[in-house]
């Protein structure tokens, strides 16, 4: 049973030098609640084990089966009408003989209170290398698009660190005027280009790509963009998550390597305002572009704006269409002033995002609510 985006929601998640601590909210309305403590709420132990088990596979990007646990101390009840937040706390992990995961956690109340703790023994489900990943993303029949505009720094690595876990992968040259065409070249037999003569921006150059990925035969896509920001290792936590949550939008949330710039530390947190008025919904990270589109669902969905914009209008028509989105945790890496490439236009871009909003904020009331509303109170039944 996964207990995540369900018993439990995850706000907010930091490496730390040692570890990771994640602050999460918990769900008193869950049915774990109200069937077994009814007006009384007290987290079982049960799930106490297996929520620290998710947060540490999301963690160490790994798929984990929980083999042991030991040192287990319940200090005190986490009532979750009283303890609404509540942070677990990764303090060591090591690999052991077996070449099992041995990770010390402790729950806490902040920083000074402490729920419980323990040590959980963790058995890898596989690993990460090439064929294994290809063979299941050839069972989901899923890709990689990668949209790029005049990242020729980057591009190469970027690709090549892609190839190492996969071969299905879709370029959509956006009109770049640098060296991009002569480094497609260069992997010419290993992936696949979409390439046309003017740049378009971010949103066409997704629907580029999601196109020629459907004509391929390809179910869903994992997007990632060209500027080294995202690291190919995490593909293994979008498929496991599209294994376990089939049909879903997944959607990159930080696991920050590198310090934030601060104003984009403002556009997420601006983006996230405004994808919480549109929907009623909470999502810590709506700007990360390291994500997983079901291509069916996409196909409804074409975007009608064509630059950064377009995520968001995606993201938020999504939710209003009822389609599952969950956080998947995800590294990146922000280089040192000055060596970042950045395409974004402060002014244009700005104005084009805070138009987008006001649109939806209009569509929300007349159309978006509504629609969720009902969807809420005359929920579709599935064919059997």
């Amino acid at each position: 049973m996964i207990l995540k985006d369900n018993f439990y929601t995850v706000e907010e998640q930091t490496e730390t030098g040692n570890g990771w601590i994640c602050r999460l909210s918990l769900n008193a309305s869950h049915p774990i609640y109200r069937a077994h403590f009814p007006g009384h709420p007290v987290t079982p132990g049960v799930c106490i084990i297996q929520l620290t088990k998710e947060i540490a596979s999301g963690c160490y990007a790994k798929s984990f089966f929980l083999s042991g646990v030991k040192n287990v101390k319940f200090l005190r009840v986490i009532d979750p009408l009283v303890q609404q937040e509540m942070f677990v706390h990764l303090l060591s992990s090591k690999t052991d003989e077996q070449g099992r995961q041995v990770v010390s956690a402790a729950i806490k109340d902040g920083e000074t209170v402490v729920f419980s703790s323990l040590t959980l023994i963790l058995e890898p489900v596989g690993t990460p290398s090439a064929p294994a990943l290809q063979e299941r993303m050839e069972l989901l029949r899923l890709c990689v698009v990668i949209p790029t505009y005049n990242n020729d720094g980057t591009l190469a690595d970027v690709l090549r660190d892609v190839l190492r876990y996969t071969r299905s992968v879709i370029v959509v040259n956006d009109g770049a005027t640098d060296r991009t065409g002569e480094i497609l070249q260069r992997f010419a037999g290993e992936i696949d280009v979409v390439s046309y003569a003017a740049n378009k921006g971010k949103g066409y150059a997704l629907k580029r790509g999601f196109e020629r990925a459907r004509e391929s035969g390809y179910q869903a896509a994992v997007t990632m963009d060209s500027d080294g920001q995202h690291d190919a290792r995490d593909l293994e936590v979008f498929i496991r998550l599209a294994e376990t949550c089939p049909g879903s939008l997944l959607i990159g949330q930080r696991i920050m390597k590198g310090q934030r710039p601060s104003k984009n530390s403002f556009a997420n947190k601006f983006s996230n305002f405004w994808f919480l008025v549109h929907t009623g919904r909470k999502l810590q990270d709506t700007q990360n572009g390291f994500r997983l589109y079901p291509l069916a669902a996409m196909k409804q969905m074409r975007p009608f704006s064509s630059r950064y914009e377009a995520e968001l209008e995606l993201l938020v028509r999504s939710a209003w269409k009822g389609l599952p989105i969950h956080p998947a945790p995800v590294h990146v890496y922000y280089a040192p002033d000055g060596q970042r490439v950045t395409h974004f236009r402060p002014g244009k871009d700005f104005l084009r995002i805070s138009l987008l909003n006001t649109l939806f904020t209009f569509l929300a009331v007349i159309y978006g609510y509504p629609r969720m509303i009902c969807r809420k109170l005359f929920p579709v039944k599935p064919n059997t």
